[in-house]
């Protein structure tokens, strides 16, 4: 697994863990605002400068990479900070090595969506094998940010996704779908462990905005903030908004709770 350390000299670590088609360049809007923590930020499984093994428990093999890392560089405990598929593996991480885990901000959350959007996943999902990338990884780009001010984090995920292999990206997208199913073992692990956890989205990622509504419910001790005039990837779109609630929530200052607040 591939990473970046950008050390701050601080007590405190924050992991970043970016989303589908992304790397460690997509954090680029946070490092300076991240500059009271050290960080590092890695690149999962076929995206950036890491490999690919097509096999199978994608999402457990990067918590275990991660853990790797993180053993390797001798860092004992992390904030969490993940986006969109990043949150998949961020829960998975908190799941298999809670020890290691502070915090936890999830970004653009992508599980617990309602029967119809699953099926729209799934429907998706399949036609990533019929349709050639050219086409297929704009047309999904589209149905996740389809606003004109979306168009920058839509364009960056395009042009990130068009230098990932296929089956890398083929094989990411079905975990995502798969992963829909493990929301209430992860609900579980983050409530018996106490993990301080703050949901934050775009207000305009209808793909997903009732699913955070819903999991909130179940963790009612989580925060939640919903970014006004925001699509999925609220770290780039709204970063300055993004920042500033991340850094106080990092901080323990208190966090806006009310969506839409």
């Amino acid at each position: 697994m591939n990473y970046k350390i950008y050390n701050n000299n601080s007590k405190e670590w924050v992991l970043l863990i970016h989303g589908l088609g992304g790397s460690i360049n997509t954090w680029k809007y946070q490092i300076k605002d991240l500059q009271d923590f050290n960080v590092i930020a890695v690149d999962l499984e076929g995206h950036g400068g890491s490999s690919f093994v097509k096999a199978k428990h994608l999402l457990a093999r990067s918590a275990d990479e991660i853990n790797e890392v993180l053993e390797t560089e001798n860092i004992e405990k992390v904030h969490v900070i993940a986006l969109s598929l990043g949150t998949l593996v961020a829960m998975e991480f908190a799941n298999s090595y809670k020890e290691k885990v502070k915090s936890i901000v999830l970004a653009g959350f992508v599980l617990n969506m309602g029967i119809g959007y699953k099926t729209l996943l799934a429907v998706v999902e399949g036609f990533k094998y019929i349709i050639p990338k050219r086409f297929f990884y704009p047309m999904f780009a589209k149905i996740m940010m389809p606003r004109k001010n979306h168009k920058k984090s839509r364009d960056i995920f395009i042009r990130e996704s068009f230098k990932m292999k296929s089956v890398a990206f083929r094989m990411w997208l079905s975990e995502l779908f798969r992963t829909q199913f493990k929301l209430k073992k992860y609900i579980q692990t983050i409530k018996e462990n106490h993990l301080p956890v703050f949901l934050i989205s775009g207000k305009q990622d209808y793909f997903f905005v009732n699913s955070v509504k819903r999991t909130q419910k179940k963790m009612s001790e989580a925060s939640l903030y919903f970014i006004e005039k925001c699509g999925h990837v609220c770290s780039i779109e709204k970063y300055d908004v993004f920042n500033d609630l991340v850094v106080n929530f990092l901080n323990g200052l208190n966090t806006p709770e009310l969506a839409g607040a």
